[in-house]
């Protein structure tokens, strides 16, 4: 199993039966986590990442909201797992 970093275009192009992926979004921390923090670009962060839940949240099988890093970690490591032990659900344009 591979862990690949894309751009969100090449989503359409990977969401094959070739590649059959398992789509995780790391998403942008809740604003309200973030005590006192008032950035610009942690403001521009949130507002891309709430646009490409938007655009692009269709291809994706998990989305963890990455609050606490060691958290987000676990859980990737967690759905890894789950991934490579349990069957997944696929289009059925993959089977046949």
């Amino acid at each position: 199993m591979g862990v690949l970093d894309v751009e969100p275009q090449a989503l359409k192009v990977l969401r094959t039966a070739e590649f059959a992926p398992y789509v995780v979004f790391i998403a942008a921390p809740d604003l309200s986590q973030i005590k006192g923090v008032n950035d610009e670009s942690l403001e521009r962060l949130l507002k891309e990442s709430e646009l490409l839940q938007q655009a692009y949240g269709h291809y994706f099988d998990l989305v963890i909201i990455n609050n606490d890093i060691e958290e987000t970690i676990r859980e990737l490591q967690h759905a890894i797992e789950r991934v490579s032990l349990e069957p997944q659900w696929v289009p059925v344009s993959w089977v046949y």
